[in-house]
């Protein structure tokens, strides 16, 4: 969960709201870890296997008060922190823009934003070479190579019947609508995530245990609040702490019972964070993720209260929350 900015002044043109993000190399798991990270901004998130992240941004400029760019850096510094990946960020009006925005030369870790201007769309995609553009086939780029259609400025400018003589009826509109930047195809939200995460990005080194322990507390808490939010509860916890330099550790534990509540939720991540035995190691992120949801049952349950050692750190506001 990432805490948002004030927003009493939502812009008024959103701006290319579409992400396309390119993870590099990854593991399954770190690939997972990615896509949740991102839905922590948006529901709209859409994956894109092997390696890449689709994600509708256009409500969270609204909720966080930030364009598009800004929300782009925040996901990519977290990735960084939390994973030690550098992601790749193309953002425009729709996925055919944003991922060609992605792709071609652009170095690990940058964002590029195209305008959702058409001028400035036909500008950017004019000049790339017509095997770049994005969802053509090998065989398709290819084929117009052949008829000395070499950049994607030349598709655009072909008479569409021209472009079906070639290619086919389907595919020479697919073509020639991307080769002008339309994409009328929305990011889809996917199945509900069976985990959730809460991570907290630190402006600075942080070496001080109580400071670390105090954010891994407060992370349980905002993942309780989104469980009993979402009626569902969680049976596993995992924590990574992630560390200057890029590198990360990690640990996760099967809860006794599946649970929404703070306190158990507290005292597993407490478990977890103390099993790390940090002591001086500089500390850059924390990020909490509770695992296998399930839906929560309709039987009232017992809260439990937090344990002695839990409320030794946590927030006045927190204790009081996890007594009730």
């Amino acid at each position: 969960m990432v805490v948002p900015a004030q927003h009493q002044h939502p812009h008024p043109d959103p701006g290319p709201c579409v992400l396309y993000i390119r993870c590099g190399p990854v593991d399954r798991a770190t690939y997972a870890g990615l896509a949740e990270l991102v839905a922590q901004f948006t529901p709209l998130v859409e994956t894109v296997p092997p390696d890449a992240i689709l994600a509708d941004v256009r409500a969270a400029v609204r909720y966080f008060d930030r364009l598009p760019e800004q929300l782009a850096l925040m996901i990519g510094t977290r990735a960084t922190a939390l994973y030690d990946v550098r992601l790749t960020i193309g953002a425009a009006g729709n996925r055919t823009v944003a991922a060609m925005a992605a792709g071609g030369n652009s170095r690990p870790g940058r964002v590029r934003a195209v305008d959702t201007d058409p001028e400035a769309v036909a500008d950017f995609l004019r000049p790339q070479p017509v095997d770049v553009l994005y969802g053509i086939g090998e065989a398709a780029a290819r084929t117009l190579t052949r008829r000395g259609l070499f950049t994607v400025g030349q598709v655009a400018v072909t008479p569409l019947p021209v472009l079906q003589g070639i290619l086919g009826t389907d595919t020479g509109r697919t073509v020639w609508e991307r080769a002008n930047g339309i994409d009328p195809h929305p990011v889809t939200a996917e199945a509900p995530t069976k985990s959730l995460t809460a991570d907290r990005l630190f402006n600075a080194d942080t070496v001080g245990t109580d400071a670390v322990r105090r954010s891994v507390l407060e992370l349980a808490d905002a993942l309780g609040r989104q469980l009993r939010g979402s009626g569902q509860t969680a049976s596993a916890l995992a924590l990574t702490i992630g560390l200057t330099g890029g590198s990360s550790l990690g640990r996760a534990r099967t809860l006794p019972a599946p649970t929404g509540h703070t306190a158990a939720l507290a005292d597993a991540a407490l478990d977890l964070y103390e099993g790390l035995t940090l002591r001086d190691t500089r500390v850059r992120a924390v990020a909490l993720r509770a695992e296998n949801l399930a839906p929560a049952s309709t039987r009232p349950d017992h809260h439990p209260p937090a344990s002695p050692r839990a409320r030794s750190v946590m927030p006045a506001t927190l204790t009081d929350r996890t007594r009730r």
